[in-house]
């Protein structure tokens, strides 16, 4: 049986007994303040990590993509260990050069029978499910053609609303690419955001909301025109930057409003946060990965 084994970038925020268990590898994606490089899922973890470096720098830091050499020597990593193809899932190619450089690599590395390249369209739990979909699918005995068909129905069934407290970050790194004149020039806003999975990965703002509480209600009106189409099980992710009261408050409100979904919560990855700032939350909802193998 052909052994796959499954790469990601640190903007996945797979915790770490997922990726032993998994057998998932990681590329650290490197944040830079000013002349100093922090390794992303290494030297920072956490968003309170990044924010004492931001108190620490004066600086706001950004991130960079993954070098060459990093994703070369994942894919020995995974060779050694005795691997025959590899399948290299990459954070959006919509806010990153990841994509790209990965495929580049991927063509010229020796010594595997097969590598492909997988744009998440996404980030954080969004790309991490699609590398546990790939495990499980392998650990089953899936080929890799039919894992990568699996991958792109459940880039078909995802969807994601990201809501940012200042939207000043994404300004600064470049990332916010389209609904610009929606939000620019506004104070006291929480814009609504999103990804164009079926389109270039770009992140956009497609609402706006005084509060928190309003923006909650606009990602609320969107879960339920998708819950309202889905005939799968679904699988949700609740995910806050530094505000772990909020996101519980979330977490409580929408297991209460929608039993039938599996929720999970977790936590924006410092790579994440860099461009979207403290206190942004992110809800995230697909097809359950378990329901492939079903």
């Amino acid at each position: 049986m052909t052994k796959i084994a499954v790469i990601v970038d640190s903007s996945a925020a797979l915790p770490q007994t997922i990726k032993n268990s998994y057998s998932i590898f990681e590329v650290s994606i490197p944040i830079i303040f000013g002349e100093e490089t922090f390794m992303g899922g290494k030297d920072l973890q956490t968003v309170e990590q990044l924010l004492k470096v931001i108190e620490e720098k004066k600086l706001p830091g950004n991130t960079s993509q993954p070098s060459p050499a990093q994703w070369e020597a994942a894919l020995t990593q995974a060779k050694d260990a005795g691997y025959e193809e590899a399948l290299i899932i990459t954070l959006s190619s919509g806010i990153s050069g990841a994509y790209n450089t990965a495929c580049l690599v991927a063509e010229s590395f020796e010594g595997l029978n097969r590598i492909e390249v997988v744009d998440s369209k996404l980030i954080n739990m969004a790309a991490g499910d699609q590398a546990i979909l790939a495990s499980k699918m392998s650990e089953a005995g899936k080929t890799m053609d039919e894992v990568l068909a699996a991958i792109e129905n459940y880039k078909e069934n995802l969807g994601v609303r990201l809501v940012v407290n200042d939207i000043s970050h994404l300004k600064r790194t470049g990332r916010l690419s389209r609904g610009q004149a929606l939000v620019g020039g506004l104070l006291n806003i929480k814009p609504v955001l999103t990804f164009d999975i079926p389109g270039d990965g770009k992140i956009a703002a497609i609402g706006k909301a005084r509060k928190m509480s309003g923006a909650k209600e606009l990602i609320q009106e969107a879960f339920e025109k998708y819950l309202a189409q889905a005939d799968y099980p679904v699988r949700s992710y609740i995910l806050d930057a530094n505000d772990k009261k909020v996101g519980d408050k979330w977490m409580k409100d929408f297991q209460a409003k929608y039993p039938a979904v599996t929720f999970e919560r977790g936590a924006l990855d410092p790579v994440v946060a860099v461009h979207t700032g403290d206190k942004s939350m992110a809800i995230i909802w697909a097809r359950d990965y378990n329901s492939y193998l079903d």
